[in-house]
């Protein structure tokens, strides 16, 4: 009888190789998922940042209130009937256990007082992004866009168009 069938040696290597595919493409699928959750990032900070021209345009300061997220954005804090809504909900994080948005308004004498400009903040988990908003080591003000536990530096911002450049720390 003459049997065809392969060596031990040879179904070793066809695993091997098998298994370097198979890590390769989850890599793969890992960054694409990242890109994925940084563009959604982007996307709800765009959207933030034209409902806030909009509550700009109609009351000539921005929000003071930096607790904006997750909730409609209205006239006032608490949404009333009467009030204007520039934003029916607020996005957060694709990674809500883990990571937030910061809204950082100017720094006013009284939480009534005028804001003239602000900066939103973002964590990015694909560190070869090129974007110019991004820096690796979070910024100079030091915002920490991590839900608990040890501080994250947020690494991307979008602000209004008068609020000054951020540096990288």
């Amino acid at each position: 009888m003459n049997k065809k069938s392969f060596t031990l040696i040879e179904l070793i290597l066809v695993m091997t190789l098998l298994s370097i595919l198979a890590l390769v493409m989850l890599s793969n699928f890992n960054n694409t998922l990242k890109r994925g959750r940084d563009s959604q990032r982007k996307s709800d900070l765009s959207q933030l940042q034209k409902a806030l021209e909009n509550y700009y345009e109609d009351h000539h300061t921005y929000p003071t209130f930096t607790d904006i997220f997750n909730r409609k954005l209205c006239t006032n804090y608490v949404c009333l009937t009467s009030d204007t809504v520039y934003m029916m909900k607020v996005g957060t994080d694709p990674v809500p256990a883990s990571y937030k948005y910061v809204y950082e308004p100017e720094p006013t004498a009284s939480p009534v007082g005028p804001s003239t400009y602000y900066y939103l903040y973002s964590h990015i988990e694909n560190t070869a992004d090129q974007d110019p908003n991004i820096s690796l080591n979070g910024f100079t003000t030091n915002t920490d866009c991590n839900i608990s536990g040890v501080p994250i530096p947020c690494r991307y911002y979008v602000s209004s168009s008068n609020a000054e450049r951020l540096t990288s720390n």
